[in-house]
């Protein structure tokens, strides 16, 4: 009767099916590690060639910086001179005015 009983049960004993897990889990673990040793060396390198790309383009980028500076005060100069145009069209348009205005009253 007692044999009937344990011939359903597992022939591993708990303790052996437990370190069996285990080691499962110790074998997941290492490829896992394995894998993010990968990702970090593939992170690491990419790192490395955005920071060479960034030093062979930063002189490229500083003289179109400059470039824009110089760009931007030349506008500012350009709007200074145009205000100063449209201003100078206005009185002389007044002054046009005014004097049709006098030959007008001069000849009626």
């Amino acid at each position: 009767m007692s044999e009937e009983i344990t011939q359903g049960l597992p022939a591993d004993s708990f303790e052996e099916r437990v370190l069996s897990g285990l080691s499962g889990i110790r074998q997941d673990l290492t490829r896992m590690d394995t894998r993010l040793t990968s990702v970090e060396e593939r992170m690491a390198s990419l790192e490395d060639k955005v920071d060479a790309r960034l030093r062979e383009t930063r002189p490229i980028w500083e003289g179109v910086l400059t470039r824009l500076d110089g760009i931007e005060s030349e506008l500012a100069r350009m709007n200074r001179q145009f205000r100063s145009f449209v201003a100078d069209i206005f009185q002389l348009r007044v002054r046009v005015e005014k004097l049709e205005e006098d030959n007008d009253t001069q000849t009626a």
